[in-house]
């Protein structure tokens, strides 16, 4: 065991010992995020079960880092299409993994992340600042993926690793809703570009492993919505959800696009170079994409988020075979 897998392993034990979630788990925030007098109590967006909004953990008064041989993940989609349910249950799966137990020494830590949740809790959607709201949520899923990834603590800071980091909603995602509110008029080219300037920035990095596409059609997405009690909002809407999900779709053409051409490379009937000039404009680049259709069964859909998620992890600590064999399965 190297001298940094050693220092992991310590801290788990200790933080085991000290009784700290290893998962947010917690009732939502509509039940317990707002005081007596009505108002929202900010420091209940980190016992979110959704997420928590940044690595910086104000509860447990701490940073958290992306261990050796982590992975970070983003669901991306459609509204309504169980992204965090299915990442709320891969992160009960990784946990009581008997393998990954094997491979670990121990259970792996794994940490959702929900930073639009800030936004989504703190400010209105206002119309004439929608270009801000996005920019804003833009960068918050910048900024959390730079302090996982990026820094290194100060001495006098606790911190904590996380084998696995699930978000629920990232720079992948920032991307389609650019492009969807450019389409809908809500924000302009230059605001579009803005936006996307910085979100390529953690493309660009491979700061994101896998991506998983959950989606379902605009009419369920609507339907599982109403079934809530909650009217229309502003994008949850009959007029926006047809033009983000036509976006969705579109990568998802990309895919099997990419698949078919992948395939032509490895028998040699065209050029890398080939590949990569049809390739280099879809929207989904620089990662692995899995395709989950929402309205399958949750079983079905567990295990297209869990085998992924549990093969990368394998692998980045020195079992090939695990994602090979998924990657053959696929």
């Amino acid at each position: 065991m190297s001298s940094s897998e050693a220092s992991l392993a310590m801290m788990m034990k200790e933080d085991r010992e000290s009784g700290a979630d290893r998962k947010i788990v917690g009732k939502s925030l509509s039940k317990n995020g707002y005081g007596r007098d009505g108002h929202l109590k900010i420091v209940e967006l980190y016992g979110s079960p959704s997420g928590l909004p940044s690595a910086i953990d104000i509860v447990n008064n701490r940073l958290i880092f992306l261990g050796p041989g982590g992975v970070v993940a983003e669901a991306i989609g459609i509204p309504k299409a169980g992204r965090s349910e299915r990442l709320r249950d891969a992160a009960e799966r990784l946990i009581n993994d008997p393998r990954i137990y094997e491979v670990l020494g121990r259970e792996p830590v794994v940490t959702i992340f929900k930073p639009n949740s800030l936004a989504k809790n703190l400010f209105e959607k206002d119309p004439n600042e929608r270009a801000h709201y996005n920019e804003y949520i833009c960068n918050l899923h910048r900024n959390t993926l730079i302090e996982l990834t990026k820094f290194t603590n100060r001495p006098n800071i606790d911190f904590i690793y996380t084998d696995v980091a699930l978000f629920d909603r990232g720079p992948y995602d920032d991307i389609f809703w650019a492009y969807a509110l450019r389409e809908s008029n809500l924000i302009s080219e230059d605001e579009k570009k803005d936006a996307l300037d910085i979100t390529r920035k953690s493309v660009q990095e491979k700061l994101i492993n896998i991506v998983f596409g959950i989606n379902v059609p605009p009419s369920i997405s609507l339907r599982r919505e109403e079934k809530r009690g909650e009217g229309h909002g502003k994008v949850m809407n009959p007029e926006f959800l047809p033009i983000i999900y036509s976006f969705y779709m579109e990568a998802e053409r990309q895919e099997r696009i990419r698949a078919g051409l992948y395939s032509l490379y490895k028998d040699g009937k065209i050029t890398e170079s080939d590949y990569t000039g049809q390739t280099e404009n879809f929207l989904i680049q620089q990662t692995r994409y899995v395709s989950i259709k929402g309205e399958d069964s949750k079983e079905s859909n567990s295990d297209r988020v869990f085998y992924p998620l549990k093969g990368q992890l394998l692998y980045n600590h020195g079992v090939p075979e695990e994602l090979e064999h998924l990657l053959e399965k696929q």
